[in-house]
């Protein structure tokens, strides 16, 4: 690396450039809609419609949506400017390089935490926890247990090397956090600009129509693309995780789950709790695996499809047409809900229990059951894609490999069952569980290791290795301390 690198305030990878611009896109879509709201002059005019408080009251609301980003950017320019200042002044005085790159390391994070933290104070909305908290903590509480099992199944998806569950709980965090506090930023801002620049019905009251119009679909397009800026974020800083489709499933299942976490607990906490039953049941059990769940894999599923692909028209054109289908697919799934629900009603009469119980789960079915269906075939066709391919990497293994994998490890690496009952056997065959539980990690640990050099010559025979990867001198090693400790 040359001095001058040192002292840039952007980082040097191209990879982690691009995550960077990706991040920005979402402050940029927001920007976008400040501007929309100052220049287009509103279509109606709601001091002649006999409420003439009306027009203070919609401005006041309408510029609430932006209330911490116009500081935020206000900040992040401040911080940019001394920045870049403090290197140049550093690189001045002759400061050694490598304190000058920890300098900057510094000033980068600040900015990328900054640019995190503005979409993220949106969620959970401190008004709210404030008239309700006990609702809030109680629907937090009894959220939880079902989406970490829910994430625990997504992990277990996988059936030779799995992505690190760091990377599913970052996957996760980003979902509750960062896409749903841009989600609300961006429906927020539909909701104030559909009263204000959309000719008024005839009841002036009767406005909630108004936002209902596009709704949906600013709900499918905006909300998918926080969620899947996420992915995209981790598929650049972490490509060496994404082995196929069965990799970008997991990874944008657990960012799905995390949005459904956070909007769960939104919703059971409106109004003190009063649909917290309805809310638990739709959103944390019949639809846990479904929804955003859904529409999030199939995101994800493009990225690791994308992997594997060496043309890069066709790996934008991937990743497109997934983030296409899970937008339609998420707005053709609230419009109906919405349709159904105003108009059940008139078609025929049914208790609560009734509507609870089969009509709702029914309705899930309906809407969001292809795209499960979708996914699901996705990850049955790349683990089978998977398994061929690692045959056929451990049946070409060079000789010097003999020694960390031979033809018996082989068979039992294919085998996901013969895995898990060698480690139970060694479980049980321990003198006491504390040593069952130790032989049976460390026999994980080396069968995840072992996976992981087969999964690299995998790809280096599809000639789609990559260079952030280690190396197999370095897998050969680990491996073989991991047998010595087993």
């Amino acid at each position: 690396m040359t001095e001058e690198a040192h002292t840039r305030l952007l980082p040097v990878c191209p990879r982690q450039r691009l995550a960077l611009l990706v991040l920005v896109s979402l402050h940029v879509a927001v920007a976008l809609t400040m501007l929309i709201n100052q220049i287009r002059p509103p279509q109606i005019d709601v001091a002649q419609a006999g409420i003439p408080e009306l027009t203070r009251i919609s401005n006041f609301l309408a510029s609430l949506v932006y209330w911490q980003y116009l500081p935020g950017w206000a900040l992040l320019a401040v911080l940019s400017a001394v920045a870049v200042g403090h290197l140049r002044y550093a690189k001045a005085r002759h400061v050694p390089p490598h304190r000058r790159e920890r300098v900057a390391r510094r000033y980068r994070r600040t900015l990328v935490m900054t640019l995190l933290a503005l979409p993220a104070s949106k969620i959970p909305s401190l008004l709210d926890v404030a008239v309700w908290p006990r609702a809030h903590a109680l629907a937090f509480l009894l959220c939880l247990p079902p989406t970490l099992y829910a994430l625990w199944l997504v992990h277990h998806m996988q059936r030779f090397r799995r992505v690190p569950v760091r990377l599913l709980m970052t996957a996760l965090a980003w979902g509750a956090v960062v896409a749903t506090g841009f989600g609300l930023t961006m429906n927020e801002w539909w909701k104030s600009f559909s009263t204000l620049h959309f000719p008024l019905p005839e009841n002036p009251l009767d406005m909630t129509h108004l936002k209902d119009i596009g709704l949906p679909m600013i709900t499918g397009v905006f909300e998918e693309l926080g969620k899947g800026a996420g992915v995209a974020i981790l598929f650049l800083l972490h490509r060496r995780h994404f082995d196929s489709v069965v990799s970008g499933i997991v990874v944008g299942a657990a960012t799905g789950l995390g949005f459904n976490f956070a909007e769960s607990v939104t919703y059971m906490a409106a109004f003190d709790g009063s649909g917290a039953g309805f809310h638990f049941w739709a959103r944390q059990v019949a639809g846990l695996m479904a929804a955003h769940t859904a529409f999030t894999a199939i995101t994800g599923a493009a990225f690791g499809i994308a992997r594997q692909l060496h043309n890069r028209p066709q790996q934008i054109t991937t990743i497109a047409l997934g983030f296409c289908t899970a937008a339609s697919a998420h707005f053709c799934n609230n419009a109906m809900l919405d349709y159904i629900a105003k108009e059940s009603r008139t078609w025929f009469t049914a208790d609560d229990a009734v509507d609870v119980l089969v009509l709702t789960p029914a309705q899930l079915l309906l809407f969001q059951g292809p795209l499960v269906v979708l996914y699901v075939l996705l990850l049955r066709r790349g683990l089978r894609s998977q398994e061929g391919g690692l045959r056929e990497a451990l049946a070409d293994l060079p000789r010097s490999a003999q020694d960390v994998i031979d033809a018996r490890e082989a068979a039992v690496l294919l085998s996901p069952a013969r895995r898990f009952r060698l480690k139970v056997d060694a479980l049980r065959a321990a003198g006491s569980l504390r040593h069952g539980v130790t032989a049976y990690h460390r026999l994980s640990r080396l069968h995840a290791a072992q996976l992981s050099l087969a999964t690299e010559r995998w790809h280096h025979l599809r000639g789609e290795r990559d260079p952030s990867a280690p190396d197999e001198e370095t897998l050969h090693a680990q491996i073989l301390r991991l047998k010595a400790a087993v």
